[in-house]
């Protein structure tokens, strides 16, 4: 601690050593997600990020998973990778799907993935106005899958009076032979009634790398290039006057990727299709200054496909063998929520419906074994409702009084598994009028995905099949203690500590025969493969993020994030006996058969150290040259080992650190054109972001923005 109060109390010296007037005081915008009402991130007893509207229009990013990439800690898997690459979004240690990302305050899920996490890829940036970043668990305030933070996305409302558009055309290349051309078009019109409408279009055509990593030389044919086609349609109708704010809108996203067969693994008929068709509604009364109620929510369908065709593997000779898996799945959301606000108190009281479904079907056929086999899961009921109710309040003494003190609790039913409550409690102390320190408990919980509920998948004679409905939620518990402080220039600094223990964590594993000796062990004793609740992760973190105004030209910005603990445990005593039956428990993720307790350290794909840094030089007033640093440390990634019992098993091998340099340059034509060019990667690095796929060389962009 003393050496965290020295390096404040060095950093007020220094920050303050040039001030700046006109500065945008970072920690004095206003964000709704981390309380559900607007407050000042200063004033947010949590940690908190807002990606603004500035950094994502001036950007040459094009996803989501592009931009949160560079902040405080956060990894984004596939985010270097050739577009299109799913993108896997890790939180302060925490796994992929325990991250709950929004959409205007909805969650946005996949349920029919195995883990039930969204792939970042398919959210562009169409129509973004900002995002909210909330770090640590926060299942109070947005339930299931918000162990790790939140992700809050806000889309676009009314702008000035009459008609109003913006436009880029983007154009560069990541690698030999590759290409990419965005295309965004956004359009607005204000009634000067309260009645306003917005509509966006994004297209994106990519021709991309080879996504794999290609070991084999002199091979009978060039390696194939995977390329990306994706569209995206927003429109939203609002209503903005006479204290009401409500709005309908519409997005429609297809996407068309190809693939390859796995790590190291070419393939050149291998694609993934995506579709989603998402309707959302919001309205909100203000009955005075004080009252306020709210209903939102959203409808959401989506398909993906995934096919493989028949694939070269000698000249002139194809393996015969075709594949085409659909799954589809839907979600509803239904919220209602009051709020009530004074000077001195803030409370929150709600409740909702969330409503997932998914089935899917399979088609494989084999010419060489005229073997057909056809699956469809259509008809079997694979769904599940979560009703919940939650509150919230927040007190603090005003100017005269520096303690405050907020408390949130949700109630949460879920259709399988039943109650479940989770609640958050959150310290804190004005130091001064820019400075705050806070500290926060909370628990979190994140329900099995749809597929690890119901799959109903058993093979000839496996002891049972592989979903599992007994299966209880992942449960979190969290603590942290953070310190924010402002300086008089605009600068900040901010940093936390935190620890989170999960429980309960659902494990993918295989089941073999009881009565055989582990090392005896043979393919005939195989019983199936099921989902288990089985490990404890506990994760350990620091956190450090600031921006320092040195001159009105130059600023200095960045983050880092040291994981300093991170490991998963397992014991036998945790084994669910009616599902296993006794008999032998083999771990997919590590090979480990579960005869005792056990443990793994170094997460996988989640790097020890993270971070990002920004020299921004702005040279005159239209012009802008910007120099980035990106870190991630080294990490552990999965390997098939076939020597970790009868099939095989994943293993774990570490993947070096990388660090890349960028260089960017923003210049202002006219008050309607602007440009941005971009060089990622200037010295063309070569690294791995994870085992056997290839990740961008040195990529130049050019992007002309529009405003009318």
């Amino acid at each position: 601690m003393r050496k965290l109060i020295f390096v404040f109390a060095f950093a007020n010296a220094l920050f303050n050593a040039r001030a700046q007037n006109d500065s945008t005081r970072t920690l004095k915008e206003v964000i709704v997600s981390a309380s559900r009402y607007d407050q000042k991130i200063l004033e947010t007893p949590r940690s908190v990020t807002v990606i603004s509207s500035e950094v994502i229009r001036n950007s040459v990013y094009n996803s989501v998973g592009d931009l949160l990439s560079k902040q405080s800690g956060i990894y984004i898997v596939g985010s270097n990778q050739t577009p299109g690459t799913n993108q896997s979004l890790f939180m302060r240690g925490s796994n992929s799907n325990q991250v709950a990302v929004m959409m205007d305050g909805v969650r946005i899920t996949d349920p029919s993935s195995p883990n039930n996490a969204v792939d970042l890829s398919e959210l562009s940036l169409t129509n973004v106005e900002r995002i909210e970043i909330i770090e640590g668990a926060h299942s109070s305030m947005y339930g299931g899958g918000a162990i790790g933070g939140v992700i809050n996305i806000i889309t676009k409302k009314n702008a000035g009076q009459g008609f109003h558009g913006t436009g880029s055309l983007q154009t560069g290349t990541f690698g030999n032979q590759t290409s990419t051309l965005n295309t965004n078009a956004n359009l607005s019109y204000n009634f000067g009634n309260g009645l306003y409408f917005n509509g966006s279009f994004y297209d994106q055509r990519v021709a991309g790398l080879n996504a794999s990593t290609d070991t084999i030389k002199k091979r009978f044919r060039s390696p194939d290039k995977d390329g990306l086609r994706k569209t995206d349609g927003y429109s939203k109708l609002g209503y903005r006057k006479n204290k009401w704010d409500a709005f309908v809108s519409y997005k429609r996203t297809t996407q068309h990727a190809d693939i390859d067969a796995g790590a190291f693994a070419d393939d050149d008929n291998a694609y993934v299709s995506f579709e989603r068709n998402q309707f959302n509604y919001s309205v909100a009364h203000e009955f005075n200054s004080k009252l306020k109620l709210l209903g939102n929510g959203s409808l959401s369908n989506s398909q993906r496909v995934n096919e493989n065709d028949s694939s070269l593997i000698a000249p002139n000779t194809y393996d015969g063998n075709y594949f085409k898996g659909s799954y589809n799945s839907r979600l509803n959301t239904n919220e209602l929520q009051l709020n009530y606000k004074d000077d001195h108190f803030n409370a929150i009281a709600g409740g909702g419906v969330f409503f997932e479904q998914m089935d899917f079907n399979t088609y494989f056929y084999s010419s060489a074994f005229k073997y057909t086999s056809k699956v469809n899961y259509g008809s079997i009921k694979m769904n599940a409702t979560t009703s919940y109710g939650f509150a919230h309040g927040s007190w603090h003494g005003g100017p005269q009084n520096k303690v405050g003190l907020s408390v949130g609790v949700r109630m949460s039913n879920h259709s399988l598994f039943g109650n479940f409550f989770t609640f958050d409690f959150n310290p804190s102390v004005a130091i001064s009028a820019s400075s705050l320190l806070y500290a926060s408990v909370s628990s979190g919980y994140n329900a099995p995905s749809l597929y690890q509920l119901f799959d109903p998948t058993k093979g000839f004679g496996a002891y049972t099949n592989r979903g599992n409905q007994a299966l209880n939620p992942e449960k979190s518990f969290s603590y942290e203690i953070g310190l924010k402080k402002e300086f008089g220039n605009g600068s900040y600094l901010t940093t936390a500590a935190f620890q989170t223990t999960t429980t309960n964590l659902i494990d993918y594993v295989y089941l073999w025969n009881k009565n055989t000796p582990i090392q005896n062990l043979s393919f005939g004793d195989f019983l199936g493969d099921t989902y288990l609740n089985i490990s404890q992760q506990k994760v350990q973190g620091v956190e450090l993020a600031g921006k320092w105004f040195a001159t009105p030209k130059l600023s200095v910005s960045g983050n880092v994030t040291w994981l300093a603990s991170t490991e998963i445990t397992y014991k036998q005593s945790d084994l669910d006996a009616k599902k296993t039956g006794d008999n032998h428990v083999q771990l997919f993720a590590n090979g480990a058969f579960i005869t005792s307790e056990g443990s793994m350290k170094n997460l996988t794909r989640r790097p020890a150290a993270t971070a990002f840094g920004e020299i921004k030089y702005q040279a005159m007033l239209p012009l802008a040259f910007i120099l980035n640093y990106r870190l991630a440390g080294s990490r552990n990634d999965s390997y098939y080992d076939y020597s970790l019992g009868p099939f095989g098993a994943l293993n774990q091998r570490s993947v070096a650190t990388y660090q890349l340099f960028d260089a960017g340059a923003f210049y202002r034509l006219n008050k309607n054109i602007s440009l941005t060019a971009k060089i990622e990667n200037i010295f063309n690095i070569q690294y791995q972001e994870i085992l056997g796929y290839n990740a961008r060389g040195r990529s130049t962009y050019l992007r002309v923005n529009f405003t009318w």
